[in-house]
């Protein structure tokens, strides 16, 4: 019974919810160790303002050691983490962000047992200048001197070091479980068209591990969907679907049983395309009537051939079949009495399109940018798409979506790698070669990063990466 109750505790870890209100608890612990300091700095140790903004803290602090043996923060780049997750933050965060890395810094761990006094000592230490501390060696050491031993200090570029690791980490396993997947809608579109038995096991396999790791490293996944492989662009577009689908599922909350079966429905929506004369799938240039018409029987192919697959999830043949029917004069195909399509269907249909924009393909003659292609989604909300659907997937993608390229108001030019708490403040590496050299080289900053309280850097515009000559894949593979 305990195994059960620890089992269900994980899984509603995983939930959005369940993260945004940790997120919500994290900042809120954070603006109330902003008012410590800042109390600090003006009453003395035994003063009630003081002691009371202490005791929130610990309250606070106490609610989320729950379940958790210590409650970490890390500061990178000016951007704020509880555990692995960005903190949205503001101009009195950014503050404290600024004091705590002005004293090096770039990692406060809470652990059990901390009370008010050795806090508030924590405090004042905090508040003495930074030369002064770093006379001492940084605070990092003078804590430990002093006798704080429930909070934890850690170096600024400890802290980066270790975060740039990780994402390396990450991005290789994501990499590798991409190609896997790959790998596994190739051999099974292969195996239906020479009729033979489909491995449903090896694609049931594929999508849980997928799904498994998008629930740990979402931004991983995301950033290879931005990658355009035009070699296999049948295959690389189910996965980056799939991808997407479950991304959206996650902030939508679903469990991984429905997690699994919808990455299954987006990895197979397409297969009905087997189908289809292989002239027209690769045509480069625009479709004729007569093609199109071929091309529109795609999804009653798919659902066909699934429907014949046993050990694959019936949801799949269900939005194979429905994922172009959309609420417009356009969708196909074409039915007397129009239904509503299924949910998972809709996330489906929305995860396909924006990677069917973004790679230029059959409905659009050109290449768009990532942003380009958000925009075109918010303008088709309430009629193709289910509007509540296209702002979560935006909130989920940002407003600038990795791979998006942005002048900066410092005159220099940002490649989005990674999303940040705020939409409109990703995380970006400074292009300057523009040979892909920055990969390893350059700079990254995040555009929350403040000094004295202003942005160091904020997007004044986007570029057109194919216009400008800037091959992305070499800074995203």
């Amino acid at each position: 019974m305990a195994e059960e109750r620890s089992d269900s505790r994980g899984e509603a870890g995983h939930s959005f919810f369940a993260k945004q209100r940790q997120i919500g608890s994290a900042r809120a612990a954070f603006q109330q160790l902003a008012a410590v300091l800042k109390n600090a700095t003006i009453y003395p140790e035994a003063h009630p303002s003081l002691r009371g903004s202490a005791n929130k803290f610990l309250a606070t602090l106490a609610d989320l050691l729950v379940d958790r043996e210590d409650v970490p923060f890390y500061i990178v780049a000016g951007e704020l983490f509880f555990e692995t997750q960005s903190v949205p933050i503001d101009r009195s965060l950014s503050l404290l962000i600024e004091q705590f890395v002005s004293r090096d810094v770039g990692g406060v761990v809470f652990k059990p047992g901390l009370t008010q006094t050795e806090l508030i000592r924590f405090a004042y230490l905090m508040g003495r200048e930074a030369a002064s501390l770093a006379a001492r060696g940084g605070a990092v050491d003078v804590a430990g001197a002093e006798g704080i031993v429930h909070i934890d200090l850690h170096r600024v570029a400890l802290i980066d070091k270790k975060v740039v690791g990780a994402v390396k980490t990450g991005k290789k396993k994501a990499a590798e479980i991409f190609k896997d997947a790959v790998n596994a809608v190739k051999d099974m579109i292969h195996a239906v068209h020479l009729d033979k038995a489909v491995n449903a096991r090896r694609m049931n396999t594929v999508v849980q591990t997928m799904v498994d790791n998008i629930l740990e490293n979402r931004d991983a996944f995301m950033g290879l969907t931005s990658i355009r492989m035009y070699d296999e662009y049948t295959f690389a577009h189910s996965v980056n679907t799939s991808i997407m689908a479950v991304a959206l599922g996650t902030f939508l909350s679903f469990d991984k049983p429905q997690l699994a079966a919808l990455g299954m429905a987006a990895m197979l929506h397409d297969i009905g395309k087997v189908a289809l004369p292989l002239d027209i799938i690769n045509k480069p240039d625009k479709l004729t009537d007569e093609e199109w018409e071929v091309v529109k029987r795609h999804p009653i192919e798919g659902a066909l051939i699934l429907a014949d697959i046993t050990g694959i999830t019936k949801l799949a043949m269900v939005a194979a079949f429905e994922h172009h029917q959309h609420g417009d004069t356009r969708g196909y195909p074409r039915i007397d009495d129009m239904l509503q399509q299924h949910p998972f269907t809709q996330i489906v249909a929305l995860c396909d399109a924006y990677d069917a924009i973004t790679a230029a393909r059959v409905y659009y003659s050109v290449q768009i940018p990532p942003d380009q292609a958000v925009r075109i989604l918010l303008k088709k909300r309430g009629t193709t798409f289910d509007p509540t659907l296209v702002k979560i997937f935006v909130n989920m993608i940002g407003v600038f979506p990795v791979g998006t390229v942005l002048k900066l108001d410092t005159g220099e030019i940002g490649l989005v790698t990674h999303q940040s708490g705020d939409l409109m403040r990703p995380r970006v590496l400074l292009l300057t070669a523009f040979d892909g050299s920055e990969k390893e080289h350059g700079r990254e900053i995040s555009l929350v990063e403040t000094e004295g309280g202003h942005y160091k850097h904020s997007a004044t515009g986007t570029i057109d990466p194919y216009a400008a000559g800037i091959d992305i894949k070499q800074y995203l593979d």
